[in-house]
């Protein structure tokens, strides 16, 4: 076991770390943690256990739609987060539902407000179709070069800068445009890259959309702070980045286990933050998916 209760994690299996434990039929309880960086829970778990979490008191048949998140406090690694799920809308078409998440605080009968979602499932109904094509062209994302194979002049400059890791165990993430270099050489706040869960996933559509959840987590805000590292490197400072609010849209059932092409503009940054927009499409050019973060992006104190 590890601390607070927490089950240990094998820092692979998305599965295990985003299946809740049941308290009741509207109350969950994280059972694993997944740290960053900084050693605190990182977003994208939070993201996908409040969407598996809302998944679970939804009726058969109602694929994940839409996910509005607020990130309000750091989650704490050694402690469970639990997930009160309450019911927003039970209709035809559409089921929502409310998901806010606590931690126990430090006083006794204290408890922390770390998460607030809301997230909709709904019916596939008949309409008219348009998508934006992928900008993914022909390249085999098997063929490109993993992140972590970023130069290490790079790679010191956005540790140093922005305290970003370049690997991790759960995913893998290819560069979609080698010579961009994560826009550290150019003027576009701007970055693409095919990212998918290093693990086969089962085939469950819940299960999906929240390991999707998971992994739009890794490098969406990189488009808002990666062309101003050298900048920053040149003058030796250093950025405070964190999620504030992150919304997924689902457009098209996808698998979070094979290949996603994440197309991701940063429109605006200002007053420390920064917006990011993506466009997910899959191997076969369908888009399957949008997401939206706004990050914080203040100087480090």
């Amino acid at each position: 076991m590890a601390s607070g209760g927490l089950e240990a994690w094998d820092s692979r299996d998305l599965e295990a770390l985003l299946q809740p434990g049941t308290i009741d039929p509207w109350t969950f309880l994280t059972r694993r943690t997944s740290p960053n960086a900084r050693g605190h829970v990182f977003g994208g778990q939070l993201l996908g256990n409040a969407l598996k979490a809302a998944a679970m008191t939804v009726p058969p048949g109602r694929p994940a739609s839409a996910l509005q998140f607020m990130f309000l406090q750091s989650a704490l690694p050694d402690r469970p987060v639990r997930l009160e799920v309450s019911p927003l809308q039970d209709g035809k078409r559409f089921v929502s539902r409310h998901v806010r998440g606590t931690q126990e605080g430090d006083a006794p009968a204290q408890r922390r407000v770390v998460l607030d979602a809301q997230a909709t499932f709904a019916l596939s109904l008949p309409g008219p179709e348009h998508a934006t094509p992928s900008r993914a062209g022909t390249a085999d994302p098997e063929s490109l070069p993993p992140l972590e194979t970023l130069s290490k002049e790079s790679a010191d400059a956005i540790w140093r800068t922005l305290g970003y890791p370049l690997d991790s165990t759960a995913l893998d993430l290819r560069m979609a445009d080698p010579g961009q270099h994560l826009g550290l050489n150019g003027p576009t706040p701007a970055i693409r890259f095919w990212l998918r869960s290093r693990a086969a996933l089962p085939d469950a559509p819940a299960l999906h959309a929240a390991a999707f959840a998971y992994l739009s987590d890794w490098w969406l805000n990189f488009a808002s702070v990666g062309i101003h590292v050298p900048a920053l490197d040149r003058d030796h400072e250093r950025l405070h980045v964190a999620s504030l609010n992150h919304a997924i849209w689902f457009h098209r059932p996808l698998r979070a286990d094979r290949w996603l092409h994440f197309d991701v503009q940063s429109p605006r940054a200002a007053a420390g933050r920064g917006l990011s927009v993506a466009t997910v499409h899959d191997l076969d050019g369908s888009l399957v998916a949008s997401a939206t973060q706004e990050n914080l992006m203040t100087p480090a104190s």
